[in-house]
């Protein structure tokens, strides 16, 4: 079980957050980690606490990094977190990150459970409802001309623009290719098959 404390620290954080980064995404991260720890393995309270965390220290929603890694340090201190644990958790919600692609090398089952239960949470519907939550937040249309190819009364794909469109093809249709446990891979095949259809349908009704 984790400490109430750490769930009024994330509700804290991110309850002025609109871009699908809220409580609710961290709560829906906790139940994917805990399915891949029901078949994978793990420590829960490694993987458990950095899942609720990991997003009080994303640079989209916070400019001072810095600060908020010392409000986490103060935190799991006073939550009598030992020194390694402390730094696992730190470790991992500094590193899961997609960033802009890359993929950074983790060699912990934890720390891969928590990146396979947030990435999971970036495709299927709640990806979708997320793509549009954070477009909007930025301004940004889900799609524009450049975007859309029409051949013989047919749209489809046609090539990167600052979309939310662009999204899928940038990074949410690759995700599955990048989970690192077999548990989040076949989940995450489900998941991407949704977000095919998804943009069939789109592509179906703008044509």
């Amino acid at each position: 079980m984790i400490d109430n404390a750490i769930l009024h620290f994330v509700s804290e954080q991110l309850s002025q957050d609109h871009s699908g980064h809220n409580h609710q995404h961290a709560e829906r991260v906790v139940r994917n980690a805990i399915k891949i720890m029901a078949e994978e393995g793990g420590d829960e309270k490694i993987i458990l606490s950095a899942a609720w965390l990991h997003d009080c220290i994303d640079k989209k929603l916070f400019s001072d990094i810095a600060g908020q890694i010392s409000k986490i340090e103060e935190l799991l201190k006073g939550l009598d977190y030992s020194k390694e644990e402390m730094e696992e958790v730190l470790f991992i919600i500094q590193n899961i990150s997609y960033n802009g692609g890359e993929n950074r090398p983790l060699s912990t089952l934890n720390a891969q459970i928590v990146r396979d239960a947030d990435r999971l949470d970036a495709i299927g519907a709640m990806g979708i409802i997320r793509t549009i939550e954070y477009g909007a937040s930025k301004g940004r249309l889900f799609y524009d001309s450049e975007n859309i190819q029409r051949e013989r009364g047919k749209c489809g794909w046609n090539q990167p623009s600052d979309t939310s469109l662009s999204h899928f093809y940038e990074k949410l249709l690759k995700l599955e290719s990048l989970m690192h446990t077999s548990t989040a891979k076949r989940l995450a095949h489900q998941r991407t098959q949704f977000l095919q259809r998804f943009l069939d349908q789109f592509y179906d009704e703008l044509s």
